[in-house]
């Protein structure tokens, strides 16, 4: 059995599509959890169109990793696959990554092709962070210089989406998880409010001894950033630094997360400049 998780955070006419479009390509063996992260959300019509579907309603806000672990806490499949509310099936790509996962025994967690609304292919895999390359990011050196080396190797420029293949890290917005791995790592770190949780979660599965597969024939579309829609920039900014000082002390160490102590007045003026240019 499959177990779905998807965390809804003021996302509820998202959330609703991504469930008809679920529910049209998989009828059975599979759980889907609904985890209401304290949007303030009615969920009336969410209960009465699809009453198979397990409600779990937090009174505080927990982010994106908290929010998922309290779906997993229940979740009972093989395999616990988590889901963006922003995410469209256009397939039966549960199944399909269920089929992929049982032929690779070694896999701990599997990726898809993620598309954009239009069908284009969207970059959903990357190299993990380093310490350069998360600098050059929070100077916005990604905006005036994108080819250089150290920011090619982490976005994986070239890679190339046509072959399936072993990679650092997949985007969390279709994350598939292997119970026998969860049961081995344990679950996410809700230190991460948003963004660099699945970053982590690949990296403690590698350090762990298993394999992260992106499976190239298996799509699903996706919107990205739906929660964050109207959130302004200079928020979501501060919120990706604490994410990315969290990463560097559990990755790189002391020093690394000094620096990106050092260096927060620095990437906060940064980060103003930008939501001056784009304040959301």
């Amino acid at each position: 059995m499959i177990s779905v998780v998807t965390v809804n955070y003021k996302t509820i006419d998202y959330t609703i599509r991504m469930l008809e479009s679920l529910f049209k390509y998989h009828k059975d063996e599979v759980e889907v959890f609904v985890v209401e992260n304290d949007s303030g959300d009615d969920l009336t019509t969410l209960k009465k169109t699809f009453p198979q579907v397990k409600v779990i309603e937090s009174f505080t806000n927990l982010g994106f990793a908290g929010g998922c672990n309290l779906g997993i806490d229940d979740a009972k499949g093989e395999y616990i696959v988590l889901v963006n509310p922003d995410i469209l099936f256009d397939n039966d790509a549960l199944y399909q990554i269920e089929r992929e996962m049982n032929n690779a025994q070694a896999v701990g967690i599997g990726g898809v092709s993620l598309k954009n609304l239009d069908g284009s292919q969207q970059a959903s895999v990357w190299s993990f962070p380093r310490p350069i390359d998360q600098l050059l990011l929070l100077l916005k050196v990604n905006h005036i210089a994108p080819n250089l080396a150290p920011l090619k190797r982490w976005l994986r420029k070239e890679f190339d989406y046509s072959r399936s293949q072993d990679v650092d890290q997949v985007m969390g917005a279709f994350f598939c998880i292997r119970r026998e791995l969860l049961d081995q790592i344990g679950k996410l770190d809700d230190g991460f409010f948003i963004w660099y949780e699945e970053v982590d979660y690949c990296r403690r599965t590698v350090l762990a001894g298993w394999r992260v597969r992106y499976f190239k024939n298996i799509s699903a579309r996706h919107k990205r950033g739906s929660s964050f829609d109207k959130v302004a920039t200079i928020e979501k900014q501060a919120i990706l630094r604490k994410s990315i000082r969290r990463y560097m002390r559990k990755h790189h160490g002391p020093l690394a997360w000094v620096l990106f102590i050092l260096g927060e007045p620095v990437f906060w003026c940064m980060s103003f400049v930008a939501s001056l240019v784009k304040p959301k």
